[in-house]
């Protein structure tokens, strides 16, 4: 199994360590802790450390759509309708698929602008549950989301932590993590098999995105990670309906198989 402690490279590494070794690693509940402005109560469960929140308990037996950036977000249908609750990431409150639309938890990296008003007003008007999982060195953004929403950010850290796939995987997991009956997910794409890393590729909230991962990274490598997520998350929750609703688009992982 890759992980941190036995790649020299993170970016070809799935996990960040062996599941027994989550909670005392580099990044388990010391790490967590040092983030933390609330005091909370953290919990292990699965391939997460999580802030213990009542709310959460809301999802299990629910069904959920994963809405990541990718591509295939806004190249295939798919109705909000159909689910009881949806998941997304970063700058999605752009979209025009999800702007005026209840996302109901949402994960912020590092890209994102915690004080921007558009930001700010979707936060208020919406009341989304806000997932902090990796604003390790932005510790004025994670001030700004508990000041302004206590009760609806918690802190979390995922053991599993490919590179290639990037945070939407992070969100299924964490789906799956909270028992949900069914999990489907589009916009978990990867790149086309003429990949260049020079070049941008569509994103479904920004327009175009330039994959930075590894310089020598090219589409089977890439493509292989996604594999090895889709694998993973069946292999493990094998009583959880999983949709890949974006296979049928080019720059999806499984567009070739069409597993």
């Amino acid at each position: 199994m890759k992980t941190w402690e036995n790649c020299n490279d993170r970016t070809i590494a799935f996990f960040v360590s062996e599941v027994n070794k989550f909670k005392s690693s580099i990044r388990g509940l010391k790490w967590l802790n040092k983030q933390d402005l609330k005091n909370s109560a953290f919990k292990e469960k699965g391939d997460y450390i999580l802030e213990d929140l009542d709310e959460l308990n809301k999802f299990k037996d629910s069904k959920i759509l994963v809405v990541g950036g990718g591509p295939s977000t806004n190249e295939i249908n798919w109705d909000i309708n159909k689910y009881d609750y949806i998941f997304s990431c970063n700058h999605f409150y752009k979209s025009q698929k999800l702007k005026d639309k209840k996302v109901h938890l949402f994960f912020v990296g590092n890209e994102v602008d915690t004080n921007k008003k558009d930001f700010l007003n979707y936060c208020v008007e919406q009341q989304s549950i806000i997932a902090v999982e990796d604003l390790e060195h932005r510790p004025d953004h994670i001030k700004n989301l508990v000041n302004n929403f206590r009760d609806k950010t918690f802190l979390c850290s995922c053991r599993y932590q490919s590179k290639f796939t990037g945070i939407a995987a992070k969100i299924v997991l964490l789906a799956l993590t909270l028992e949900a009956r069914q999990v489907d997910f589009i916009g978990l794409d990867g790149v086309p098999d003429n990949f260049n890393y020079t070049k941008s590729i569509p994103h479904a909230f920004e327009t175009q995105k330039l994959f930075r991962k590894n310089k020598i990274s090219h589409y089977k490598e890439v493509r292989s990670h996604y594999l090895f997520f889709d694998k993973y998350i069946k292999e493990n929750f094998p009583n959880v309906i999983i949709n890949n609703l974006g296979k049928n688009s080019k720059f999806n992982y499984a567009y070739e198989k069409n597993i």
